[in-house]
């Protein structure tokens, strides 16, 4: 049950974001809304320095805490829908990192603007201190981010990160 709600979820994503192209959504790269978008992502970049130093309060505060809100974290498992289950989610999710002054450097791969939704692809960067101090060292995650405006302000809906990995070559046997 768990592994078809994880498909229907993305697939729901999946169709949210192409719906949105044929339903009035328009790019806007170089645009007012642009630098808008950016300058709200230097303040969630805050958020997730907090975050990753333990304190969830302004990640939770520039999150949806609607119905649609879903994660794919980077701790695993099949994924939390709608705010009752994505907030303790992610309250648990920041408990795992301790305070330690680590800051976050994100390298935005895309990221794309229309009047209502927007999103990002990245790569972010740490030395968070995960737990005990033998879990320390750099930390990087590859993440996609769906934000969307609520009462004119952005808000994030949905979050996929997963750990960094090295890049295996297809078998050509």
């Amino acid at each position: 049950m768990k592994r078809n709600a994880s498909f229907i979820i993305r697939y729901c994503l999946t169709g949210f974001l192409f719906g949105a192209s044929f339903c009035g959504y328009t790019q806007n790269n170089d645009s007012v809304a642009m630098q808008g978008f950016k300058s709200f992502l230097v303040k969630w970049e805050q958020c997730i320095t907090h975050f990753i130093n333990g304190d969830p309060s302004c990640w939770k505060q520039n999150s949806s805490q609607t119905d649609d809100a879903t994660i794919f974290g980077a701790f695993g498992g099949y994924g939390e829908k709608s705010w009752k289950e994505v907030g303790p989610r992610y309250d648990w999710a920041s408990s795992q990192y301790k305070p330690s002054g680590a800051k976050i450097k994100v390298e935005y791969l895309s990221i794309i603007v229309g009047k209502d939704l927007a999103y990002t692809v990245g790569i972010e960067r740490s030395d968070a201190l995960l737990g005990d101090a033998k879990a320390t060292g750099p930390r990087v995650l590859r993440s996609t981010q769906i934000f969307k405006k609520e009462n004119g302000v952005w808000k994030l809906l949905h979050r996929h990160a997963d750990p960094l990995i090295e890049k295996k070559a297809p078998n050509t046997n």
